[in-house]
């Protein structure tokens, strides 16, 4: 049996009717006194985490549920058409669910430094980091979810989303500015990556930070935060821990696999099995690729005689959410962006490229990459984000952060009617609105 304390905490999030919308009441779970009980504590906070991309790929310009027989229909054509708080909505964007994960770590980061070490095979600093890291993950994932895309001329005044960094049931949670959430997560960043111990986890546990994945993740961060000079850093430092599947070699492992050389952190499922089985790939990402010389279009989908259908990433060793290709991508993209870097940012895509195209087409390519502009790279690195990161929940936030593009979606209903619905250039619904029951029980979430 577990030690326990007198002291019980719920390990989950209670709308309210008051100005809160958290709540922490006793139910009978424990505070950890012992290293291996907080280590067990993250193991749950890292298990709780939602899987929700493959809403996103919905929502973007990737998938749509077919019509006819299908369940994923019902279930999914709300996030297609973005027709956001719909009462039929049989499943939800995250907010309770991240929060959940948010008070599991802010309980990890508030004591673990004061608990017994019983173990000799992990350390209460290493676990605080990953805490730190989950919390950053976390909030970062709300905030491109629920707040306006990053602009650096009005973050500080933009409304982002909640901030949750302590338990305290008195608190007021009040949406932060855009830019105090990115300070929030940076700082998180900042103290984990002094507390990690692990330099990079094993296959069996690579759902845990390490200090490989937190260097991705920052980078990650900065890429959104438009620091290009800072982003390109971290990739670059990262670059030569990271290898790359050549699809070339028939025996290469598909780089999204949990056991690919390429991956850093896998901690999401990011596309459901319905998702694989009932829906099917859109014109928009479709044409991005060259059926014949992308030698991706083999390892992400399957050509039915219906359509062409996701088959990637759903199952237990497909989980993804850092790996290599998304580096050498962000290198690519914020020395893009960067005077006098361009050629880095061609290197970078190319090398990316040679691994991923077979050898007479990416001669092709790496010809047209190396007479390229300015603004015609960074236009084929966002296709190329397209291409390689095709269903693991990058669409969404890259269309959101980046030219926010009119999205028209032509499909017939399940009673055969033709139906377009389209999503404006800068459209309002490029953020996901709070949910509704959040914003009924919570005032502070409606200003």
């Amino acid at each position: 049996m577990m030690k326990m304390k007198n002291i019980f905490y719920i390990i989950s999030f209670v709308l309210l009717s008051s100005c809160n919308y958290l709540d922490v009441e006793p139910t009978g779970k424990v505070i950890p006194e012992k290293v291996t009980e907080f280590r067990a504590m993250m193991t749950s906070a890292y298990s709780k985490y939602p899987a929700y991309k493959h809403l996103l790929a919905m929502r973007a310009d990737e998938v749509f549920p077919f019509t006819g027989e299908y369940s994923a229909y019902d279930r999914f054509i709300d996030f297609a058409i973005w027709n956001d708080n719909s009462p039929s909505m049989q499943e939800t964007y995250p907010w309770l669910s991240l929060y959940n994960v948010i008070f599991y770590t802010n309980s990890v980061i508030d004591d673990v430094m004061s608990a017994d070490v019983d173990t000799y095979d992990d350390t209460r600093e290493q676990i605080k980091a990953e805490a730190l890291l989950l919390r950053a993950y976390s909030h970062f994932e709300l905030l491109n979810l629920y707040a306006v895309p990053y602009n650096p001329m009005t973050a500080v005044v933009d409304r982002g989303i909640p901030l949750s960094t302590k338990i305290d049931i008195e608190q007021n949670f009040i949406p932060a500015k855009v830019e105090e959430v990115y300070t929030q997560i940076l700082s998180d960043i900042e103290e984990a990556r002094d507390l990690l111990q692990i330099e990079e986890q094993p296959a069996n546990v690579r759902y845990r930070f390490s200090k490989k994945s937190a260097l991705a993740l920052e980078a990650r961060v900065r890429l959104y935060h438009a620091e290009w000079d800072n982003a390109l850093a971290l990739a670059e430092e990262l670059i030569p821990m990271c290898q790359l599947e050549n699809l070339n070699d028939a025996s290469a492992i598909s780089p999204y696999e949990v056991s690919s050389k390429e991956a850093i952190l896998s901690l999401e499922r990011v596309v459901s099995s319905a998702v694989a089985t009932e829906t099917y790939v859109l014109p928009n990402l479709k044409n991005q690729y060259n059926m014949m010389g992308d030698l991706r279009v083999s390892r992400y989908f399957l050509n039915t005689d219906d359509a062409l259908v996701p088959n990637k990433c759903n199952s237990d060793n497909m989980k993804v959410t850092f790996r290599s290709a998304e580096i050498y991508l962000i290198a690519a993209e914020a020395a893009a962006h960067v005077n006098g870097k361009l050629d880095i940012a061609k290197t970078r895509l190319k090398e990316l490229m040679k691994n991923r195209l077979a050898e007479s087409y990416y001669s092709q390519k790496a010809s047209e990459i190396d007479g390229m502009s300015q603004e015609a790279l960074i236009t084929e690195i966002a296709d190329e984000r397209a291409r390689e990161l095709a269903l693991e929940g990058h669409r969404w936030y890259d269309l959101r952060r980046t030219t926010r593009p009119e999205i028209v979606k032509t499909y017939k209903n399940q009673e055969g009617i033709t139906v377009t619905k389209t999503l404006m250039q800068d459209d309002s619904r490029y953020t996901i609105s709070f949910p509704s029951e959040a914003t009924t029980n919570n005032p502070n979430l409606k200003n």
